[in-house]
């Protein structure tokens, strides 16, 4: 009996000590942070004239950053928010100079990429569009454009902030839900009418972001916000968490990511809208100007437009691939059926696609499944755009490359 007991009670032991491990593939956002702290209007100042140019005001915002012993940013389980210290970040913002819609303009948070920094072009480009807009260095550093009458994206150099340059991702997630508490506070925004736009490295970030602030009427992520099966802090951890509308644009040809870990992050994601997977779209920060991406905006924040088309889980039977048509959009013109049958390239960015006229009858579109190919989803499109995005995308198919041994199944 007593055997017994002791076996129960070291049984629930185990239990109470797996059930404390943490998952490194699937977390809730309120283990790293505090939306309390977040959600308050920051303080923030006006930056050094090295950084303003004409059209956008430079700005110093009171955020968060990493006490000097803190050097653990890419550790599976980093430090929590509340680990954090007082520091501030750079952001521009840009006000329309359109007349101001009843209740306010709509806002957008814009979220670089690696590599990059708040660029003042591409922050005019977005204002040019009717938003106001906040865009956040999150490398703890300021731009020195090269221009200051007219803003572009020609950068100087950049000039590291107290800590120095640095990735921190907690803090990083943090400072842009402060800069949507920001943003939201400004006169000419209207609170309600919000989105986030995070491109690339942004990307990612955005599904964190989409996981801790509710605010946003949506979210655009450009090329990544994939799922990895790997320990780091970016492995899409909180995709499943999100609690607002997503869309994604991406490519097939991306070094970053491919169409098996966004397909992992299309299928759990609980929010996610539509998505338009293109053909050797070009990545770089000309995704912000990406016509799928001013659309999706614009969508989000003032329902003034349609969003793009959505399509159905496609179904395979006797060599057909289909699926129905969920919303056209602004009116679907044609489509088509994307695949690789390339089986002499194992580097899967630089594999080749082709595609293959899809029949459209009545709510349903079919297309039939060309022999060899591995990977393949169906696009339907509005019409034709500079990058082809102006589209929605089933989930892909994906196989294993030829030869290709499929991963084992864990026991």
């Amino acid at each position: 009996m007593k055997k017994t007991t002791a076996v129960l009670a070291a049984g629930l032991a185990i239990a109470s000590a797996t059930a404390q491990k943490p998952d490194p593939f699937k977390e809730l956002p309120e283990k790293y942070w505090d939306f309390a702290l977040i959600e308050k209007v920051p303080a923030y100042r006006e930056a050094p004239a090295q950084q303003q140019v004409k059209g956008l005001k430079a700005v110093l915002v009171e955020g968060f950053g990493p006490k000097e012993d803190d050097k653990d940013f890419n550790a599976a389980f980093p430090k929590p928010l509340k680990e954090k210290t007082k520091a501030e970040f750079f952001a521009y913002i840009g006000i329309p100079s359109t007349p101001m819609p009843k209740g306010g303009y709509p806002g957008i948070v814009l979220i670089h990429g690696g590599g990059g920094t708040a660029f003042p072009g591409w922050t005019k480009m977005w204002v040019d569009k009717g938003f106001v807009v906040i865009a956040l260095d999150w490398y703890n550093q300021m731009p020195v454009p090269k221009h200051k009458h007219i803003p572009t994206n020609s950068i100087e150099s950049k000039i590291e902030l107290p800590g120095g340059k640095r990735q921190d991702h907690i803090s990083n997630v943090a400072n842009m839900a402060v800069a949507h508490s920001l943003l939201r506070s400004l006169k000419e925004v209207n609170p309600e009418k919000t989105a986030f736009v995070g491109l690339s490295w942004g990307s990612w970030y955005g599904t964190m972001l989409a996981s801790l602030d509710n605010r946003f009427n949506g979210g655009v992520l450009i090329y990544c916000g994939d799922r990895k099966f790997h320990r780091k802090i970016f492995n899409g951890r909180f995709v499943h968490a999100a609690k607002v509308p997503l869309y994604w644009v991406v490519s097939t040809h991306d070094q970053n990511v491919n169409l098996r870990t966004l397909n992992n992050s299309f299928k759990i994601c609980p929010t996610i809208d539509t998505k338009s997977i293109v053909i050797e779209l070009p990545h770089s920060h000309i995704g912000f100007e990406f016509d799928s991406c001013f659309r999706m905006a614009e969508y989000y924040t003032t329902k003034a437009v349609p969003a793009l088309p959505k399509l159905s889980e496609m179904k395979v039977k006797d060599g057909i691939a289909s699926c129905k048509i969920i919303s056209s959009g602004k009116g679907i013109k044609n489509a088509v059926l994307c695949y690789t049958d390339d089986d002499k390239q194992p580097k899967y960015h630089l594999r080749k696609w082709k595609t293959v006229p899809a029949e459209i009858k009545d709510d349903t579109i079919t297309a039939k499944v060309p022999k060899g190919a591995y990977m393949y989803y169906i696009s339907a499109y509005e019409g034709d755009s500079k990058h082809h995005d102006l589209c929605g995308s089933t989930n892909p198919v994906v196989k294993p490359y030829p030869g290709e041994k499929t991963p084992a199944k864990k026991k």
